[in-house]
């Protein structure tokens, strides 16, 4: 199972368009968590796949994706399913989500971050996380490209999220849904064609 750490990528550029700034120069470390997040699903549904890093940027380029301070999984997404011969499902349903985890599928998922009442769990602000299974107990296998050591322990944080193999991040799906409540859609869902 391939990890992709973004927080190992501070000097991969990954420009982004930032309309009010004429463009930002950005890397893969402030960035590049859809990218990070598309390898890993790319590898969960296809073992030993190439799909790398500037694979996924040269996408995001190609179809304009590269917006803001990440990546526009509307505009990325298709293109990524297109190119990797995978079938595509965008939705806010977790019973769609565990639905395809359960059918051999994977997904990234777009935490929101912090609101009125909520703090967000993967992130404080936008960020994109995979998904690549379901435990037995039903919590939901998360590939986090953030992760770094306590990440979880912050107050608000803790005791919501049990790392496993110092890497899979395991939580139960309705913590996913209180975490994507500002985007929309929330899950990207991927299987095989």
């Amino acid at each position: 199972m391939k990890y992709i750490n973004q927080l190992e990528y501070p000097h991969w550029l990954y420009t982004t368009h930032v309309e009010d700034e004429g463009g930002r120069h950005s890397t893969v470390r402030s960035s590049g968590c859809g990218i990070c997040s598309a390898i890993m699903v790319a590898d969960r549904l296809l073992p030993n796949c190439t799909f790398d890093l500037k694979d996924g940027i040269e996408l995001s380029y190609s179809v304009e994706a590269n917006h803001l301070a990440g990546t526009d999984y509307q505009r990325f997404a298709p293109a990524f399913a297109e190119k990797m011969g995978f079938k595509l499902e965008m939705t806010n349903d977790p019973e769609a989500l565990r639905a395809c985890l359960r059918t051999g599928g994977a997904a990234v998922i777009h935490v929101g971050g912090d609101y009125e009442g909520h703090i967000g769990v993967f992130s404080h602000g936008g960020h994109y996380v995979a998904a690549i299974g379901e435990e037995p107990d039903g919590r939901i296998a998360i590939l986090d490209p953030s992760y770094k050591l306590n990440k979880y322990e912050e107050e608000g944080r803790k005791g919501k999220v049990e790392v496993k193999n110092e890497f899979i991040a395991l939580c139960d799906a309705q913590l996913l849904v209180e975490d994507t409540a500002t985007r929309d859609p929330g899950f990207y869902l991927f299987w095989r064609a």
